[in-house]
This record gives structure tokens, C-alpha cells and sequence, in this order.
């Protein structure tokens, strides 16, 4: 799909990593989404400000830490995420305060934004921020002047548990988003990313056999493009 460049400015979108990713890995895992919408928006990457450490990481990458560990050297990176898990049932978690308290500061030193995007715990707190500048939810600080988005792409999304942060889906939320994700994810499973997608009023949904990660189809990819130009 060819995109002429608009006679309105570029559209910027913020753009939230996953667990245990950072905004490098991300902005590789997005290069066909960034080439095919390069002509009319900009992609802004930030990292987030929570360090993990190893009692808090699961899976393939921890394996990886601890097997360079026992061998005297290093993974070569620092992995991130936007909260981890105190305990999961009930769920409770620990980092999403300073989450939200760090990318308040991204909307105002480095907005305005016109979308976002994010994948995993990155849609995750792509939703929470939808959330909090539509409604105004106390966990947003009054000094925060960014206007709610114009839309969310979401890929591989879930919602909360934790009793603390429900309050953010109690509301249907308005900001148009588009809901992408794989019917053979195994880590986030398909049913969490559509009962996020129930909570938007104005939602489009792409899925595809796939497991977790970043649908890169040609259908997809055309879904997407169709959804961001809606807005240039």
C-alpha cells in the first residue's frame, strides 16, 4: 500500500515496549510498520523506567542471564518493564506508579502525541494511559495538560488484575483503537487481548495464527496503514 504524503503534519506516535524488551528491540520488531507510514508519521520509542531484576524475569531471557552468569559474562542488557509482579493471585503489582509518573513526563517534554502503540505489557500501559487522559483518573497528576489520543494500536494486550488498578477499565473508553493479536499466543492468550479490546467503544480488531509477537502480515500491515491514515 503506497501512502502519499498529506498536506496536514506528521502524526507522532508514542510507541511502549514489552516486558523484559526496551525501546531498541521494539523499534526492530515495528521496521515494516515504520516503512510503510514513514511518509506520514513519526515513531517515538522510550524505554521503561523499571529495571528488573533476575528474581523478577521469566522465560527464555532469564535462562539466557543465568547461563551467561555461570560463565562470567554478561547478557549485555538491561531488561525493563512497566510493573512487575509482587504476587499473582491475587495480583498485585509493583512499578506502574512510576510507569505513569515517567511517561507524564514523556507526554509533556517530548508530546504532543497523536497515537500510541504498544505490544504486550507495552498495550498494556498503552490502555492505562487511553484510560487516565480521557477520564482524568486521580492516578494522573493535574499538572498533566496532554490531551487524550486521537488512537491506540494495540498488539497482544491484556488488563490488570490488580483490585488497585481496575478502576481504569470502569469506564468504556472512546479514543478509536485498533486491536491486533495472535490466536496461537500462548503467553498472553487471545480471550485477555479481546476482553481488552471490549473495554473501547470505538475498537477494530486483526487477528492472525500466530503466537506472540507483532503481527507483520501484508493484510495486517494494509489494516494498519488504512486505520493510522484515517487520522492524517
Amino acid at each position: 500500500m503506497t501512502i502519499p504524503p498529506g498536506s496536514r503534519g506528521r502524526l507522532r506516535i508514542l510507541c511502549l515496549h514489552g516486558y523484559e524488551q526496551d525501546s531498541t528491540i521494539f523499534k526492530t520488531k515495528l521496521r515494516q510498520h515504520i516503512q510503510i507510514l514513514q511518509d506520514i508519521a513519526d515513531f517515538v520509542f522510550v524505554d521503561a523506567p523499571n529495571v528488573l531484576q533476575p528474581y523478577d524475569i521469566d522465560g527464555m531471557d532469564n535462562m539466557a542471564r543465568e547461563t551467561a552468569s555461570r560463565m562470567g559474562k554478561s547478557l549485555g542488557r538491561t531488561i525493563k518493564g512497566w510493573y512487575w509482579l509482587q504476587s499473582a493471585d491475587p495480583e498485585k503489582v509493583c512499578g506502574l506508579e512510576t510507569s505513569i509518573a515517567y511517561l507524564e513526563s514523556v507526554l509533556e517534554t517530548q508530546g504532543p502525541f497523536d497515537g500510541v502503540f504498544g505490544f504486550s505489557q507495552g498495550g498494556l500501559m498503552a490502555a492505562v494511559l487511553c484510560a487516565l487522559l480521557e477520564h482524568r483518573y486521580e492516578g494522573l497528576s493535574s499538572a498533566c495538560t496532554h490531551a487524550r489520543f486521537k488512537f491506540a494500536i494495540i498488539a497482544s494486550g491484556y488488563k490488570l488484575s490488580d483490585s488497585k488498578w481496575t478502576y481504569l477499565y470502569a469506564k468504556p473508553l472512546h479514543t478509536p483503537s485498533l486491536h491486533m493479536y495472535g490466536i496461537l499466543d500462548s503467553m498472553i492468550h487471545a480471550s485477555k487481548s479481546i476482553d481488552l479490546r471490549h473495554v473501547f467503544a470505538n475498537a477494530q480488531e486483526q487477528s492472525t495464527v500466530g503466537a506472540h509477537f507483532v503481527p507483520k502480515s501484508p493484510e495486517i500491515i494494509e489494516a494498519l496503514c488504512k486505520f493510522v491514515c484515517s487520522f492524517h
